[in-house]
C-alpha cells in the first residue's frame, strides 16, 4: 500500500517528467520562422501586409493553438526549398515529394490540404490527359512552377510546344481568356480565385494530378520530430473543436 509521503514523490516525479518533456520541445526564446511562397488562393500576402489564404489560415491557426512563437515571411519558391535545406527556415506547409524539401525536411503523415494540377482550355480544342498531346500547341505557364514532369517536357523544345510564361497566376487566365494559347496549366485554389474576377466563357477545367500536403519541418530545428508532433496534435484539436476544416 502506498503511503501518503509515495503517492506524493510520484506526483513530484510526474510534473518534473512533463516539465522536461517540454523543455526538450524547443529550446528558450525559440521562434519558428515559417516560409510560403505566392500561391493565390492558399498562401498570398494580403493588402495589410498579412499572411493569408488558406494554408496560411492552417499554419497560424495550429501554431498559436500550440502556443509556438513564429514569425511568417513569403519567398520565392527555389529561395524557399534553400533556406528549409540549410535550416534557415524551419516550417514549410506544403508537397513533402519535392525533392529539396523530400531530402531536408520530416514530414508528417497528416493531410494538410489537396493540391490539385488542372488544364484549362476552351470547349473548341481538344481534350488533353497526356502531356504528349501538347506537342504542336500553345500552352501557358506560371515562371517557377514545375508543373510534376510536364514543366520540363513542355519547355523543352525538341517537343515542339509553344510556350508563354508570365509572372503571376492573373496574367495566365487573362491571356487564356484573350486566347492567346490553346492551353493554361494551373492549379485548382489559385484557378477559382483568378476565375471568380474574370471569368473565361465556354471554359473546360481537366484535373491532371492530386497531391496531398502536409507539415514539413527542416531537420536541423532543435527537436524536430517532437515538434512535428505537437503540431500535428494541435491540428487536430482544432479539427475535433470544428475551428479547422479537414479536407479530402
Amino acid at each position: 500500500m502506498k503511503t501518503a509521503a509515495t503517492r506524493f514523490f510520484i506526483a513530484m516525479a510526474v510534473v518534473f517528467a512533463v516539465k522536461a518533456t517540454a523543455a526538450q520541445d524547443l529550446p528558450d526564446r525559440f521562434v519558428l520562422k515559417v516560409g510560403y511562397f505566392d500561391f493565390p488562393g492558399l498562401t498570398y500576402v494580403d493588402k495589410n501586409g498579412t499572411p493569408a489564404g488558406l494554408v496560411n489560415e492552417i499554419t497560424t491557426k495550429t501554431l498559436d493553438n500550440a502556443k509556438i512563437a513564429y514569425t511568417m515571411e513569403s519567398y520565392p519558391a527555389a529561395r524557399l526549398y534553400d533556406y528549409l535545406a540549410k535550416g534557415k527556415i524551419h516550417l514549410f506547409n506544403g508537397l513533402g515529394s519535392i525533392p529539396l524539401v523530400k531530402e531536408s525536411a520530416i514530414s508528417g503523415k497528416e493531410t494538410l490540404f489537396p493540391l490539385e494540377m488542372r488544364i484549362y482550355h476552351r470547349e473548341d480544342r481538344e481534350p488533353v490527359i497526356r502531356k504528349e498531346q501538347l506537342a504542336g500547341r500553345s500552352v501557358i505557364l506560371i515562371r517557377g512552377f514545375t508543373y510534376k514532369d510536364w514543366g520540363g517536357w513542355i519547355r523543352n523544345k525538341g517537343n515542339r510546344v509553344k510556350y508563354y510564361e508570365t509572372n503571376t497566376h492573373e496574367a495566365a487566365f487573362r491571356m487564356l481568356r484573350r486566347n492567346r494559347a490553346d492551353y493554361l496549366l494551373n492549379y485548382k485554389y489559385i484557378g477559382e480565385d483568378c476565375l471568380k474576377k474574370f471569368p473565361i466563357p465556354n471554359l473546360v477545367i481537366k484535373p491532371l494530378f492530386r497531391w496531398q500536403c502536409s507539415f514539413n519541418i527542416s531537420r536541423s530545428t532543435p527537436h524536430a520530430e517532437t515538434l512535428l508532433k505537437r503540431l500535428e496534435q494541435s491540428y487536430y484539436d482544432l479539427i475535433a473543436r470544428g475551428e479547422l476544416i479537414r479536407y479530402d
